[in-house]
């Protein structure tokens, strides 16, 4: 990890994204969002291709790591319901979640990718997730910038039901395998686990999602409270 191609690979994902961000408002909404179906499907090839890998590898597929359990999976279910649903809400709670968990999922497994520990730089696995993680950037850029995404008051919350969701069927199969799917075992074998061994499993986990929740309310929706903070100042200097 942060070795000279971990550095590059950061490097060209910026670039993009700076590109993406000028591009798209130039391009329109019609073709970014053509551009977006392209991202939807190549987002649903990456599972398969690892479990193909990993039949061929181990002859099994390991139930405890490689099912579509993580945070960073709600990218790919997400994205399609964005641009293909014709349900409004539907779109709207995938869009906000994909513009804010993805794009922070994204950065956060570029910069922070546990395989670049494991495997060599050009091996299939890290390979295939630092590909997968710029095309979280990429798609939560062309969704913000492309104006495909136009947040609301409503997403502040609307953003973090598919987390609340899976968290929830993460927290099922902890208690029946002991897995440890969105942490919910304490982060095992992560900077996580530090903390989660400081405090109850409970309180490990509403640290954890609360504090990401708040995060993801500063850096993609804080104007709405300040804008009702301003209406009920005004409101008050009227009485």
């Amino acid at each position: 990890m942060f070795q000279i191609p971990h550095l590059l690979v950061l490097l060209a994902t910026g670039i993009l994204a700076w590109w993406l961000s000028a591009v798209a408002p130039q391009a329109g909404q019609e073709k970014v969002l053509r551009w977006l179906k392209v991202c939807a499907v190549l987002a649903l090839l990456f599972d398969p291709l690892y479990w193909m890998w990993e039949l061929g590898q181990y002859g099994q597929i390991h139930l405890d790591t490689t099912l579509p359990l993580y945070l960073c999976s709600l990218f790919y279910m997400m994205l399609p319901i964005a641009v293909f649903s014709k349900r409004e809400k539907l779109r709207q709670m995938a869009a906000a979640n994909v513009c804010t968990m993805g794009l922070l999922g994204g950065v956060l497994g570029l910069v922070f990718n546990v395989y670049l520990g494991r495997y060599p730089f050009f091996h299939f696995v890290p390979v295939r997730s630092l590909l997968y993680h710029i095309l979280m950037v990429a798609a939560a850029v062309l969704l913000w910038r492309g104006r495909v995404y136009r947040p609301q008051p409503g997403d502040r919350g609307l953003c973090f039901v598919p987390v609340g969701v899976l968290v929830s069927i993460c927290l099922v199969c902890s208690r029946l395998f002991g897995w440890d799917y969105c942490y919910t075992a304490g982060g095992i074998g992560t900077p996580l686990e530090t903390l989660s061994r400081m405090m109850p499993r409970w309180a490990f986990l509403l640290v954890l999602y609360g504090g990401l929740w708040l995060l993801m309310q500063v850096l993609f929706y804080r104007r709405f409270y300040a804008d009702e903070e301003a209406q009920l100042s005004f409101r008050r200097s009227r009485i």
